[in-house]
């Protein structure tokens, strides 16, 4: 008997020493932080090489255009009090007495704040609602690992990333000769930009139940910052700072830096870390505190078609970016009476403009302004269609293709309606942004005008659903790269000017063979080529579908 309770206390022993114990419910952040790179490490360098790359070409290019301060004031005198251009551009610090950095960061900064809010949103929900969607971090959890250690890990590694993209740029800026004390503004402006919607996307992926809800909670507040930036500039200024992409403007890069501008981040993130941490310990793991409505007893008979639950699963996604579209249209439209103000500052744009054959550079820039509010719907459209990489990822595409369901009616539910869908968006901008218009130009004619400068944006949409559609259809890990293809025909169509892209590689883009309605005339023949692109791309990707092993 003493020996076998020797053995038996020298196996609790045992169990004692090799159990996990109890620790912090920060314990396993660091392990985390590194595995979150490694799985992002794609990503990651694709944005780098995205963000930079961008700072690099825009500088270099600025740098030889600019080149006396005659050139530098004609600048000034276009860009600086014009209220159309500061909608797009920013407030213009700098541009009093204008430098090349202060062009530099008119030019490109409010873009790139906007390209690390998206990315920060993208990256922490990813590793943490995501996650706990998928039910891999339910693997993770099975390990001595804290409570807390996935939201912290989600927020170091994206801290980290933003500091790498910041860094790069920082080298880029001061390799062109640029100081350095502005370069280092705007590097410490962009992580301060991504850290809060960092901490933003954190506080929505505790009360969204699903990784979607939480990433569109995280977009509308990428919106709303922009659209609060945008009227504060136009304005006096205050509602500006409220927003967090007004807060990285007001550091003045380049503009006698004000510094103590950075607590407000600062504060602003450590915030939100908090209140997603709090949120965290009064839900349920794997669920958000709003929770999923729960569903009819039985299935509508809507319900019972491919295309049915694809509008069910897809209709909230698409209210929402109608909605905040619309929003965005509409305040467009009201600062166009304020295009005309170019003309006014810098006569010598009148000329440009005659050279172009775009008739007003009021009609320029509301044909400027709906090419945005395109690219930015296509980001519905993409996200539409990459819904059927989740789904199977997920695993609930095997309950319906188990009945009697094919591979293409399944895909073509959500093509259909990503294809309406963008229709329906086109629509609500045209329409959003020839309301404004009206009531600022007092021109009822031009809400048909830019409704129809809206439509003609949907066959070059629908490229893009088609390019998403065939990488899935080919391989679903490699549908994520439609992404790079909407980022670069945004890069090719906001800022092929100031890069000064080879028209060929510009061509690329479908958005550029769009007519520039209401500036240019209208033209059928690139309209129904992008079309039979779009069908023929879709199409590929359907056969593909057919071919491949589902996930």
């Amino acid at each position: 008997m003493t020996g076998v309770a020797v053995e038996s206390a020298v196996d609790a022993e045992r169990t004692v020493r090799t159990r996990p114990q109890p620790g912090s419910s920060f314990t396993g952040t660091r392990q985390l932080v590194w595995l979150a790179l490694r799985m992002d490490r794609f990503r990651v360098a694709m944005w780098m090489l995205g963000l930079v790359g961008l700072m690099v070409v825009s500088a270099s290019s600025i740098v030889a255009l600019y080149t006396t301060p005659e050139e530098l004031d004609g600048y000034a005198r276009t860009v600086r009090g014009n209220a159309a251009l500061i909608v797009q551009a920013g407030p213009g610090y700098g541009l009093g007495d204008p430098t090349l950095g202060a062009v530099v960061m008119n030019e490109t900064a409010q873009w790139l704040f906007i390209a690390v809010a998206v990315m920060s949103v993208f990256m922490v929900v990813r590793h943490t609602r995501t996650e706990e969607e998928t039910e891999r971090a339910e693997l993770v959890r099975a390990a001595p690992v804290g409570r807390h250690a996935a939201l912290a890990s989600a927020m170091i590694a994206t801290l980290i990333v933003n500091a790498m993209i910041a860094a790069g740029n920082i080298v880029a800026l001061v390799a062109f000769g640029l100081p350095l004390a502005g370069s280092l503004a705007f590097g410490a402006s962009m992580v301060g930009v991504g850290m809060v919607f960092a901490g933003v996307a954190a506080v929505t992926a505790q009360v969204a139940s699903g990784s979607r809800t939480a990433l569109a909670g995280g977009g509308v507040a990428v919106g709303v910052a922009f659209v609060l930036r945008a009227i504060g500039d136009v304005g006096d200024g205050r509602l500006s700072w409220l927003s967090s992409i007004g807060w990285a403007q007001s550091i003045r890069a380049y503009a006698d830096e004000r510094w103590w501008v950075l607590a407000l981040p600062v504060v602003a993130t450590s915030a939100l870390v908090y209140a997603a941490r709090a949120l965290q310990d009064h839900r349920d793991y794997g669920s958000g505190l709003v929770a999923v409505r729960t569903g009819r007893p039985e299935a509508t008979a809507q319900l019972s078609t491919a295309l049915g639950l694809a509008v069910r699963l897809q209709r909230g996604a698409l209210i929402g970016w109608a909605v905040g579209l619309g929003l965005l249209a509409f305040f467009y439209g009201l600062v166009a009476d304020q295009a005309e103000q170019i003309l006014d500052d810098n006569p010598d744009m009148a000329d440009f403009f005659a050279q172009l054959g775009m008739g007003s550079v009021t009609d320029a820039f509301m044909s400027t302004a709906m090419l945005i509010m395109a690219l930015f719907a296509t980001g519905f459209t993409v996200s539409s269609v990459l819904r059927l990489r989740s789904e199977e990822l997920a695993g609930r595409v095997d309950p319906v293709l188990a009945a009697a369901v094919s591979r293409r009616r399944w895909a073509g539910g959500h093509l259909a309606v990503a294809l309406v869908g963008s229709v329906v968006l086109a629509l609500v901008c045209g329409v959003s942004m020839g309301l404004g218009a009206a009531i600022v130009l007092g021109d009822v004619g031009r809400i048909g005008e830019l409704t129809a400068a809206g439509l003609v944006m949907v066959p070059a949409m629908w490229v893009l659903a088609g390019v998403t559609m065939v990488l899935h259809g080919l391989r679903p890990q490699w549908s994520v790269a439609a992404w790079l293809v909407v980022a670069w025909a945004f890069v090719a169509s906001m800022l092929g000017g100031v890069l000064d892209l080879p028209q060929w590689l510009s061509d690329l883009s479908p958005f550029e063979h769009v007519p520039a309605l209401p500036a240019a005339s209208m033209a059928w023949t690139p309209l129904v080529v992008l079309t039979a692109i779009a069908c023929g791309m879709i199409v590929a990707g359907l056969v593909a579908l057919d071919r491949r092993d589902m996930a």
